[in-house]
């Protein structure tokens, strides 16, 4: 994996330490104008030889196959396309992209040119949710679950007086169901495949959604889906069975380990031994698929995170009036 690095926002500097970790060194690293000093920094922190302020120019020059693009949501599928037309593999950063049509068009590009197209989420990739899916099944019939990651933003005070960072940005397509409940609603996915129906009830200030409850109906189950950036929960899941229920003391996105309560009394702990970082169980996965070891799982990923783009699509609609 030659990989080119898009952004140099948080989630690109919370990545570079964990590549680092894995022994993958970028080719390239792209900034802009008003991050040149930092892009610069972390260049020759890591050792990464290309850094470049033109995407034209690293997309020709950098010698990179695969580009992972950690930018501000909206700009993610101008990005991705881009690289696709170049006959690059993609990474792109949760979420994938704002509409399903974007995504679509994605995912078209990158089979007909036999690329490999994917989306940066931690769930799948975690051993504790391998052994999830396992576990789920012992739990009778799931009727319910509630799945919560509330987190109050440090950027929120800013946003009152005024400010609005991407995350809290209409325009940017930021948002609690963007930033946070992604994450929830990957879950639910992944482990009860796409619902019937779908319903998002938001908290919305200055046109975003700030915190908010998406609903996923089932023939047999409902799920709800919390996510917040205004206010700080326990960030405690619960999957309920006849049989039994599962406990996440953790948010979805890197938790390490669950209990399992039975309706007998008896309890079994699930614990991920010596956990990572969240990143480096992804980027190890991503690693082995763009490697042609596990090219099996990139049809798999990709029809989970397009049911995800058209959920999305649908609830930001709800909540957000557009």
């Amino acid at each position: 994996m030659k990989l080119a690095l898009l952004g140099t926002g948080m989630i690109v500097q919370e990545l570079l330490p964990v590549l680092a970790e894995l022994g993958i060194r970028p080719r390239a690293l792209l900034g802009t104008e008003r991050s040149r000093e930092r892009t610069a920094e972390l260049a020759a922190r890591f050792g990464i030889e290309g850094v470049y302020f033109r995407y034209e120019a690293l997309l020709e020059d950098s010698g990179a196959d695969t580009v992972y693009v950690g930018l501000p949501n909206a700009l993610h599928f101008d990005y991705a396309r881009r690289a696709l037309l170049r006959g690059l593999h993609v990474i792109v950063e949760k979420p994938a992209v704002p509409t399903l049509a974007e995504f679509l068009e994605l995912r078209r590009l990158a089979e007909e040119r036999g690329l490999i197209l994917l989306e940066a989420m931690t769930i799948p990739h975690q051993p504790a949710f391998r052994q999830m899916v396992e576990d789920v099944r012992r739990l009778g019939a799931v009727r319910t679950a509630i799945l919560n990651y509330s987190q109050y933003s440090s950027r929120y005070d800013a946003f009152l007086q005024g400010t609005v960072a991407p995350a809290f940005d209409p325009g940017q397509a930021g948002g609690a169901l963007m930033d946070l409940n992604v994450y929830n609603l990957h879950l639910a996915l992944h482990l009860f495949g796409p619902p019937e129906t779908a319903h998002y009830q938001a908290s919305v200030r200055r046109g975003i959604d700030t915190s908010g409850v998406l609903t996923l109906g089932y023939p047999d189950k409902t799920v709800a889906c919390i996510g917040a950036k205004d206010c700080q929960g326990a960030n405690f899941s619960c999957i309920q069975g006849e049989a039994g229920r599962m406990e996440i003391a953790q948010p979805v996105s890197f938790a390490s380990g669950y209990e399992l309560v039975f309706r007998s009394g008896v309890r079994e702990r699930r614990e991920t031994p010596r956990p990572r970082h969240r990143l480096s169980y992804e980027f190890e996965a991503f690693r082995e698929i763009l490697d042609g070891s596990r090219m099996d799982r990139v049809s798999e990923l990709l029809d989970v995170s397009e049911a995800a783009a058209r959920i999305l699509e649908t609830a930001r609609k709800q909540a957000w009036s557009l």
